[in-house]
């Protein structure tokens, strides 16, 4: 076991599993029925777990401080308290759709996607949820707000949101609450001069266009600032 110092600073500093050195401190065989032991097998299991923490850091570390907005949404994938119901991260899925695929849903639950306004509106009415709302765009934006619901479909799914709290420039969400959601072929919005849907390929809860738009086929903004990155979700009030 002399050599045993040297191979874990290899381990903690190369960020890399050698075979042939793991071999050297543990091996297992079967003979004559029973498993046979050599080394200290402990200590391998040990560095195997610390290296794949090791590495899983080093990846995170060669991304930049511009990705690590991406790195702490991993971290709160185990968070099952918050229902995701809109994601917009890879730009591989068309959101430039239809009223009834904004009510049905559309997308991959594993990448980009939109819950659906029905399972929006049946999970929220009549109980005490808040929303949350994660941007990026260099810097990691997050928006909440203490009270959340979506109306039912003969209201057009309308936006109630108040209480707002965060770090984003300002709470842009409030130019669209209280105002009823809108496709390229339904449109719901004030804006006398045509369809806010259509004019930003997007559905979305417009007033007359706003500030505010999370469903952009090509652009993302809040307050009129473009995004990388967004992410909606809802839970019930703490």
């Amino acid at each position: 076991m002399k050599m045993l110092p040297k191979i874990w600073s290899l381990f903690l500093f190369g960020h890399m599993i050698n075979p042939l050195l793991l071999a050297k401190i543990c091996s297992k065989s079967y003979v004559n029925g029973k498993w046979i032991t050599e080394g200290d097998c402990g200590d391998t299991e040990s560095m195997s777990r610390i290296m794949k923490e090791i590495q899983l850091k080093s990846e995170d570390e060669k991304k930049g401080t511009k990705d690590q907005p991406d790195v702490a949404h991993k971290k709160r994938i185990p968070d099952k308290k918050w229902t995701v119901f809109q994601r917009r991260k890879y730009g591989n899925v068309d959101f430039s759709r239809g009223w009834d695929d904004y009510v049905k849903g559309f997308g991959n639950r594993d990448g980009d996607f939109w819950l659906g306004l029905e399972t929006l509106h049946q999970l929220t009415k009549g109980a005490n949820m808040e929303l949350k709302i994660e941007m990026r765009k260099g810097n990691y934006w997050i928006a909440k707000y203490s009270n959340f619901r979506i109306g039912p479909g003969s209201d057009f799914y309308r936006l109630h949101a108040s209480g707002y709290s965060g770090n984003t420039t300002r709470d842009a969400l409030s130019d669209h609450n209280n105002y009823q959601f809108s496709t390229k072929d339904a449109d719901h919005d004030t804006w006398w001069n045509g369809n806010c849907a259509s004019n930003q390929e997007g559905g979305w809860w417009y007033r007359n266009c706003g500030y505010t738009n999370l469903n952009g086929n090509f652009t993302l903004y809040w307050d009129i600032s473009s995004l990388r990155f967004s992410e909606m979700k809802f839970r019930k009030r703490l």
